[in-house]
């Protein structure tokens, strides 16, 4: 569906955190995210801001790299364990910068991760295993 490139990586990020974000909101009954018309001063802006953009450019400066360096590679061994060692790495930051007493938010993200990577990237995965084939 997306070319590989840097900038739909972010956007994968991006939207990977956005899907989460919707999730967690019904699994917690928590809708502060959305609740917008509450935000007054610039003060509440920044910390809205922080609170919701702070794990997507964290992520982002930390496994767009490998992401992109895993579609270069040309075995689908080497890109599956790649990209299994980032989802692994993500995970890990997740719960401990977010999400210390619910592990399983972690889990949540990271299967969002994968449907979402699938997604966005499918031909590519496919690009690659089917070189294999031959």
């Amino acid at each position: 569906m997306f070319k590989n490139s840097f900038k739909n990586i972010m956007l994968y990020i991006f939207v990977k955190y956005l899907i989460f974000y919707v999730v967690l909101m019904f699994k917690n009954n928590n809708y502060m995210l959305i609740r917008i018309d509450e935000l007054k001063t610039g003060g509440d802006w920044f910390y809205y801001l922080w609170i919701f953009l702070y794990l997507p450019i964290v992520s982002t400066i930390l496994f767009s790299v490998p992401i992109y360096f895993s579609f270069k590679l040309k075995k689908i061994l080497l890109f599956t364990l790649l990209l299994g060692a980032v989802f692994v790495a993500e995970y890990f930051l997740y719960t401990y910068l977010a999400s210390t007493t619910d592990r399983m938010n972690g889990i949540y993200l990271e299967i969002i991760g994968i449907l979402i990577f699938l997604l966005f990237f499918y031909r590519h995965i496919v690009l690659i295993s089917g070189k294999q084939a031959k």
